[in-house]
């Protein structure tokens, strides 16, 4: 499936609103497996939308609009998908009748035009609106498919959820997807490493995913049902993880800072040099057993500064294990573009180094994910 989302209305184009309609579709369609490979934003112009249309289902066999459902003149989304289909304009009583009551209800008299957000396309399947007047719709003729929404988030998002996803999805079968999650390593580096397995992707599909200082990758499969589907990513999954499983973290709703705290064996406090308390707090949101006791920032009080570094990191991790009694002292120092994490347990101290730009944005915000990888890997072995 293609799909190819169309935002109508001339205050997107002007910058007055944000397209977040796109931004909420792609994200659902894409979440289970159906593939967007176009976006675009038209103005409230009768022949640029038809135009726009017909190029679009000339390619695509799914386009899925959003806008111009609404009583004024220049909501023109339905009469130009219906004079592009050859189609009539039709009321559905249903939706007639709730906007009628509504009127009622407020106790407000209804304008003729109004009535306007009751026509459908002929033929067509209507959406309900729960949340609002104007009903969507779903028309399908010689292979394509057509769905139209409503403009208002509010309104779109559940529709688009409820009432629209299901259909579109009736003819995939069951789609199951994983999203495998990973740092320390940058998004053109996955891609290298996965390059094959991406050209020659069917079922499952790959996606390779940029986030915030992580890289997800989204494994899709279709198939009768969800067994099937998890034995077709299975595979998959395991030839990523032979080849880029070094910066793995976890999977789908699993953040960094849980999978490294459940993977630290015990308690722990921080000496850090890098991060100005970053890699500290981050954890400390999602520690709900007080694995991390505390934290100390760098400084001459602490450990003499005219030490070497790897002289300075292990003084630190034995401080901070010390003075808040914990099993694990880690330690954090940079030296140029290099930094330093020392891990102090009762028998042994293990030093890892890796690369980090001096900006002082990137290495304080960039440095945890590397820190919280490294834990994993090392209390994982």
């Amino acid at each position: 499936m293609k799909i190819s989302i169309v935002a109508v209305g001339s205050e997107l184009l002007l910058g007055q609103i944000l397209n977040t309609n796109a931004k909420f579709l792609s994200q659902l369609f894409n979440g289970v497996g159906l593939n967007v490979v176009e976006q675009a934003v038209i103005g409230d112009n009768e022949a640029r939308l038809e135009r726009l249309l017909r190029q679009s289902l000339e390619v695509n066999d799914t386009i899925v609009m959003t806008g111009g459902l609404g009583p004024t003149k220049d909501d023109l989304t339905k009469h130009t998908v219906a004079k592009v289909l050859g189609r009539e304009l039709v009321t559905d009583e249903t939706a007639l009748e709730y906007i009628e009551s509504y009127f009622k209800e407020q106790k407000q008299e209804m304008s003729e035009n109004n009535k306007q957000q009751a026509l459908v396309i002929e033929g067509a399947t209507v959406l309900p609106n729960k949340v609002g007047m104007a009903p969507g719709m779903l028309v399908e003729q010689d292979g394509k498919r057509i769905a139209l929404m409503p403009g208002p988030p509010k309104e779109m998002n559940p529709m688009a959820e409820e009432e629209l996803l299901p259909l579109l999805m009736q003819e995939n079968g069951t789609i199951f997807s994983e999203q495998l999650k990973f740092a320390g390593i940058g998004e053109s580096r996955v891609e290298t490493e996965l390059l094959d397995l991406i050209d020659n992707q069917s079922n499952p599909t790959i996606a390779p995913l940029a986030g915030s200082h992580e890289v997800k990758i989204r494994v899709t499969a279709s198939g009768p049902d969800e067994a099937t589907c998890k034995s077709l990513i299975k595979p998959i999954r395991t030839e990523i993880l032979n080849r880029i499983g070094d910066y793995y973290f976890g999977s789908d709703e699993t953040t960094i800072e849980q999978a490294t705290l459940e993977k630290v064996p015990g308690t722990f406090a921080i000496y850090d040099g890098v991060t100005s308390g970053e890699v500290y707090s981050k954890l400390k949101e999602d520690d709900k057993v007080d694995k991390l006791r505390g934290m100390l920032v760098d400084d001459v009080i602490f450990v003499e500064q005219d030490l070497d570094i790897k002289t300075r990191l292990k003084s630190g991790a034995e401080q901070v294990r010390k003075l808040y009694q914990t099993d694990i002292g880690v330690a954090l120092l940079h030296e140029e573009d290099e930094v330093y994490l020392g891990v102090r347990t009762e028998d042994d101290f293990k030093i890892e180094v890796f690369t980090m730009t001096q900006k002082r944005n990137l290495i304080k915000h960039r440095t945890p994910n590397y820190v919280y990888i490294r834990l994993i890997n090392m209390f994982s072995k």
